[in-house]
């Protein structure tokens, strides 16, 4: 194997080892109690800590309630009597890009509920990998193209 070649695998490894290919994605889970604590975090575990989020109860353009996530990426909401069948919508989101908007459904939840990946979090991660590689590989050529001595 050519030395440029064995260079671009091993930046592909070390690329697909960081986990950088799964970073803008995030889950929740729902915690019941007097309290619902949401607990948001990225894919790869990190908590979504001291970031933005806004609440709306039903199909409201207010929030009813905003503010920062604590350093384990929770927010809590206290529904109260009757506000639960109204549901709830959430908008959590950082400058740097990674977010998510999803609905809240407070009723339905006795325990801790993972919910589905929305939004950001749905693309696959063989589709995120692909197109890593894709993009390196087209890279590498461009570099390839560009640095090549031209006959005179």
């Amino acid at each position: 194997m050519r030395p440029a070649r064995t260079c671009w695998f091993a930046l592909l490894l070390a690329w697909a080892g960081t986990g950088a290919a799964w970073a803008h994605a995030l889950r929740h889970e729902i915690h019941m109690g007097e309290a619902v604590v949401v607990v948001l975090r990225y894919t790869d575990g990190e908590p979504f800590a001291f970031e933005r989020y806004e609440l709306f109860r039903g199909a409201g353009t207010a929030p009813v309630q905003a503010g920062l996530t604590d350093g384990a990426g929770r927010l809590v909401l206290l529904p109260g009597t009757g506000s639960a069948d109204q549901g709830w919508r959430l908008r959590a989101y950082a400058a740097d890009g990674h977010g998510i908007e999803t609905a809240l459904d407070v009723a339905a939840h006795d325990g801790v509920a993972p919910a589905a990946p929305t939004q950001a979090a749905a693309t696959p991660g063989w589709e995120r990998m692909a197109l890593g590689v894709c993009l390196i590989l087209g890279l590498g050529a461009l570099a390839r193209r560009l640095l090549r001595p031209r006959p005179r």
